[in-house]
């Protein structure tokens, strides 16, 4: 369920968020401690891929991150390898991951991995023929990445232990409550500023999808409970007592609880629920009332994806309040919503091209449409496309088959093989492609030596042949990945503008109850901000955030 806006929203209707996004530009030092080369050109590599692989991505509310002592990420896995990409390519300062022990043995990624400072997990599937083979490496993790935290650093670890394609996030291994508690002690014996764990949320339009969105999300750092030899600390039961003794015991029931609550976390900072059918219910229903209160505003441009999250926290919180709180209502709600996005997908339908329809495009609009398109395709079918589809077209569709085949029996990692994929095969296209290409663009001997080429060729072909076509291969190679972003440039426009085509033909198709689903889509929408205007909900400016293993309904409060 979507909430309506509050008296604290901005004048746009969209959620505030609590830092601009970082639109690109990412921050890399943590101040005083500069990063080395190899990571540098590890996470410059990250994030060209990300600017490849999605169309937007994003940071908020990094100034949630502690600027003393050192950092523990805590993130769900939904991305696979995608997920530290993303990671490295948004959050400051230098990460160390903690990565599954067979990937460092795969060839590439390996190394890669490995100039990216990740550290080897072990689970129990693992443990080969020597049985504590893994619980040794794993030990031996946990102690590097606590000396790691205390000397101030920042690491990343996914709780889970798994990458998977569920709708919430899976059991939380107790290995982070075991670093928190090793590094603390370390920590407090050595002097230095505590380390604390910071729960992140990854959300993805679709992370396994060329060109979708992606979006990192900074939480609250986690309040850690009293040490095990303090007063207060959790209290340890009798078996746990009995089996292991008490000072063992003691550690064991201040980690189980920690765990416990990083649960409650990454349900919070990942929006979990119960099936992917509500998922997608919900953010149907932000996108109804986003539009509903958008057209009320005046606002016409579309929210981002930042903004899109963030309502959809707030509709999470909401829906999940009025559950607890009122079962029978929640039941009809969704009962209704249901229906209405069932109806909206029988005729193919989003929610704003109801309110589009009154402001359909006009001639004006088409005509720039039409202009756009003729622009964009002008320069598509010169050099820039031609070079994009000479230099990349071919492995991109090499990759996909490979990645679908490699991933079907670990579907999570389909986005992740793909982009392993091109990333091994373009290089080696680029190298093979270039020799030929420019043995008949500038050698002495080639057939096309006196042919008037298509394009600009005609125009640079004198300045090609002066230059030797062995170097004019090496010259070549890098331009097949310039030439492949300004395609992708190029086609986002035309795409746009036939967007714009497309919307108004359909907004003037027969056989569609544009009546009936208005009003339904009016109703719901006050009915929901009946149910909203009340509550206190995440990106109000009178909202508090919930202390750590609380969960965002938990907090909600009726105001006064």
């Amino acid at each position: 369920m979507n909430i309506p806006p509050s008296p604290s929203e901005n004048s746009a209707g969209e959620l505030p968020i609590a830092s601009d996004t970082m639109s690109g530009v990412m921050a890399d030092d943590v101040e005083g401690t500069p990063t080395p080369f190899p990571y540098r050109a590890v996470r410059w590599l990250c994030r060209e891929i990300c600017e490849t692989w999605f169309r937007e991505h994003d940071i908020v509310d990094e100034e949630w991150i502690p600027e003393e002592g050192g950092v523990l990420y805590a993130a769900w896995h939904p991305g696979s390898l995608i997920d530290p990409l993303l990671m490295l390519s948004t959050l400051p300062g230098q990460l160390t991951f903690v990565a599954k022990h067979t990937l460092f043995a795969i060839p590439v990624l390996g190394q890669f991995m490995r100039a990216a400072g990740a550290k080897p997990a072990y689970r129990a599937s693992d443990k080969g023929a020597d049985g504590d083979a893994g619980s040794k490496g794993n030990s031996g993790m946990i102690d590097a990445l606590a000396e790691i935290l205390v000397e101030q650093g920042r690491c990343a670890i996914y709780p889970e232990g798994i990458s998977h394609l569920m709708s919430r996030p899976q059991k939380m291994k107790t290995g982070p409550a075991r670093i928190m508690l090793l590094a603390i002690r370390q920590a407090r014996a050595a002097g230095v500023d505590e380390p604390r764990m910071v729960p992140v949320g990854l959300h993805y339009s679709d992370a396994n999808r060329f060109r979708e969105r992606a979006l990192v999300t900074v939480h609250p750092p986690m309040e850690m409970p009293p040490l095990p030899e303090e007063e207060g600390s959790p209290v340890p039961s009798t078996e746990l007592i009995e089996e292991f003794g008490a000072e063992v015991a003691a550690d064991r029931a201040w980690v189980l609880a920690v765990t416990d609550a990083l649960s409650v976390e990454m349900e919070r900072s990942s929006l979990g629920l119960d099936t992917w059918e509500d998922r997608k219910l919900l953010w149907r229903t932000r996108g109804l009332i986003s539009v509903h209160r958008n057209r009320a505003l005046g606002r016409t441009s579309r929210a981002t994806y930042a903004e899109a999250v963030l309502g959809a926290r707030r509709t999470r919180a909401a829906w999940l309040h009025l559950l607890e709180n009122d079962p029978e209502k929640a039941g009809e709600l969704r009962t209704k919503m249901a229906a209405h996005a069932e109806k909206m997908k029988e005729h193919d339908l989003d929610e704003h091209e109801l309110y589009d329809r009154d402001s359909r495009p006009g001639p004006a609009d088409l005509g720039l449409a039409v202009l756009q398109i003729i622009w964009s395709w002008m320069w598509m079918f010169g050099l820039i496309t031609w070079g994009a589809l000479l230099g990349s077209y071919p492995p991109y569709r090499i990759s996909g088959p490979l990645a679908i085949h490699s991933a079907k029996d670990e579907l999570a990692g389909l986005g992740s093989k793909k982009i392993a994929a091109g990333f091994v095969l373009l290089p080696l296209w680029w190298i093979l492609v270039s020799f030929p290409v420019a043995f008949l663009l500038a050698g002495d001997t080639s057939p096309l030596y006196n042919l008037k080429l298509y394009g600009l060729l005609p125009l640079v072909q004198p300045y090609l042949v002066q230059i030797p076509w062995l170097l004019l291969a090496f010259i070549l190679m890098p331009l097949w990945a310039v030439a492949a972003r300004l395609h992708l440039l190029l086609w986002r426009r035309s795409m746009l503008a036939l967007n714009t085509l497309k919307l108004w033909a359909r907004l003037r198709r027969g056989g569609v109850p544009w009546d009936e689903l208005a009003e339904s889509q009016r109703e719901l929408a006050e009915l929901l901000v009946s149910i909203g205007d009340p509550l206190i909900l995440p990106g109000d400016k009178d909202w508090t955030p919930p202390p750590t293993g609380v969960d965002d309904f938990e907090v909600v409060r009726v105001r006064s």
